[in-house]
């Protein structure tokens, strides 16, 4: 495990590679791994697969970094309602996918800047400027205003307020770390760099980016078999 990734979904496989359990919630991922201590994946649910104790299956944990890294372990304890798999200490950890900090996926959804801070001075509008986001991670945003006639400025620090999810939308600050023209000098957007996000929002965006790309999968997926 990769320290300070939280890990946001686990998936369990048989020796085959069949999936047999995978959770988003529910479950402790053990925080030791590098220590001389058992490290046990605890998995609750209900309906649990019983497996046989001392049973080797493979591990696959997904971090809100978009890691997805592997692990061999031994079934413990399994139960209807609990599932206990000691992690080996072995070589057999491995990242199934390229590490990258921060997944940029590409979207089209929707916001507003409530304010922004240039040079100390606080501009405030009377109503919130609405933008268009076109791509996203955990470190930025890129977005476009729909009102050209309000501009900002590399370093500006701009609060926005983004509707990636419908009951709850993301309240954060950005830095604009460069503006991007076209050919004839008009803004096409404004590549923005997180600042002081909480955990909370952090995951937020990770759950957001996670949705995102198994809509894009299954949407794949279908289109697969459609050939």
């Amino acid at each position: 495990m990769f320290f300070g990734s939280k890990v946001i979904k686990v998936e369990v496989l048989d020796e085959t590679g069949k999936n047999i359990v995978s959770s988003e919630k529910n479950f402790v991922f053990p925080r030791n791994l590098n220590s001389d201590e058992d490290s046990i994946l605890i998995i609750k649910g209900k309906d649990l697969p019983e497996l046989d104790r001392n049973q080797i299956v493979s591990i696959v944990s997904t971090t809100k970094s978009n890691d997805r890294i592997k692990y061999t372990g031994v079934v413990a304890v399994s139960m209807d309602r609990q599932m206990n798999i000691k992690i080996l200490q072995n070589n057999e950890t491995k990242v199934l996918e390229e590490r990258r900090r921060f997944f940029k996926i590409k979207v089209d959804e929707k916001g507003r800047v409530l304010f922004y801070v240039r040079s100390e001075k606080t501009v405030r509008f009377d109503e919130p400027v609405k933008i268009s986001i076109n791509d996203i991670n955990v470190g930025g945003i890129f977005i476009k205003t729909d009102d050209d006639s309000q501009e900002f400025l590399e370093d500006d620090l701009v609060c926005v307020e983004l509707d990636l999810f419908v009951d709850y939308p993301l309240n954060a600050a950005v830095r604009v770390l460069r503006v991007q023209r076209n050919p004839e000098g008009k803004i096409n957007g404004y590549g923005c760099e997180f600042q002081g996000l909480t955990a909370a929002q952090e995951d937020y965006i990770s759950k957001f980016i996670y949705k995102v790309q198994t809509e894009q999968r299954q949407k794949e997926a279908a289109m697969r078999g459609q050939l």
